[in-house]
């Protein structure tokens, strides 16, 4: 089959050493691969990758797992997607449609997804008209920002996004990990743990990368953030919280009518509690 960018919406089969993927794009979980080439396998590739067609060659949009998938399996061509150049009104607007596709897909870490997510809010701060009326553009309170963000999507989005604000700061913060300790956690399990990453996040750009490096260096010096911290200030590794020390934190933290809505639905266990002290 003959590539053809002016049937955009075909599936057309396209040479993979024609294909270009740009520079920056998010790390490949080799397991996730290496269980792509398995389904490719036995089921063929049922999704196609997207592509623009730039002369004689192919730029990657999104897709990168599946066509690695292809590579590995020794394909010579791979099912695609094909736009054209003017398909898109800006480079702001392909990196837009990688971000989106990946958001959607399970594979996605939290680490990536905070990447893609605070990459997505770059995009729309520069494109959007966020300042106030005699205020500098860097000046702009973050907060409004990420909060027009987030008010830009409709219900559904926001909801299969994960996009409320606070998950925006969340990934805001996360996504400020140095780009080189990134690269390196992001197939260590810490990258789907967003409580590790804003506890790492939280550190100066020199101390993250002694963590990643005690983190991922073989054998391994520490499993967590904490302690690679404590393994750094030479100092006990702190204690996990027990399981009604986290309980009792979050209790701490509700509102009277939720606290009393607690009550209601462990009453049981509360009177018994109180007839034993009195016995």
């Amino acid at each position: 089959m003959s590539a053809n960018p002016s049937t955009p919406a075909a599936i057309l089969d396209i040479r993979i050493d024609a294909i270009d993927v740009p520079a920056g794009r998010r790390r490949l979980d080799p397991a996730w691969v290496e269980t792509l080439a398995d389904l490719f396998s036995s089921q063929g590739q049922l999704s196609p990758i997207e592509l623009i067609a730039i002369g004689d060659r192919y730029r990657l949009v999104f897709g990168g797992h599946r066509l690695a998938a292809a590579k590995q399996l020794g394909w010579a061509q791979v099912g695609a997607i094909v736009k054209s150049p003017e398909d898109f009104a800006s480079e702001a607007e392909i990196k837009l449609a990688e971000i989106t596709e990946n958001l959607a897909r399970r594979e996605l870490s939290v680490l990536d997804r905070a990447v893609d997510i605070a990459s997505w809010r770059e995009i729309y701060e520069a494109t959007q008209v966020v300042r106030k009326a005699g205020r500098p553009k860097k000046e702009v309170d973050s907060d409004e920002i990420s909060t027009k963000f987030v008010l830009n999507f409709s219900e559904a989005a926001q909801k299969t996004f994960k996009l409320s604000r606070q998950s925006v700061f969340n990934a805001l913060k996360v996504a400020s990990i140095v780009e080189e300790v990134r690269d390196r956690i992001a197939l260590h399990p810490i990258a789907d743990n967003q409580s590790e990453l804003l506890a790492l996040a939280g550190e100066l750009p020199g101390r993250q990368v002694n963590i990643a490096e005690l983190l991922t260096t073989e054998p391994a010096q520490a499993s967590t953030v904490t302690g690679a911290i404590a393994y750094l200030d030479r100092v006990p590794e702190p204690a996990k919280p027990t399981a009604w020390q986290k309980l009792s934190e979050t209790f701490s933290r509700m509102k009277e009518r939720d606290q009393d809505r607690f009550f209601e639905l462990h009453e049981a266990a509360i009177q018994r509690w109180l007839k034993g002290r009195q016995s």
